[in-house]
């Protein structure tokens, strides 16, 4: 899961993205720039516009990756 976080955050056109936990709870994430890998590659920091100031999760917990954008014809 890791890679995969890594390569969409490198990809602006596929935001804004949903990332949904193993207990159901789920965060939205608009821009690759409310989020990052930290340097050890083992936690997301994300940072929400609402809530607390920053969110760390362990992207081995991610059950789902949904992208919210519809697509573009």
């Amino acid at each position: 899961m890791n890679l995969t976080i890594e390569r969409l955050l490198g990809s602006p056109r596929d935001f804004p993205i949903e990332l949904t936990l193993p207990n159901g709870e789920k965060h939205t994430i608009p821009h690759p720039d409310y989020a990052h890998i930290h340097p050890n590659h083992r936690d997301l920091i994300i940072y929400p516009d609402e809530g607390p100031f920053s969110l760390v999760i362990n992207p081995q917990q991610i059950v789902q990756i949904r992208p919210l954008r519809k697509n573009i014809i």
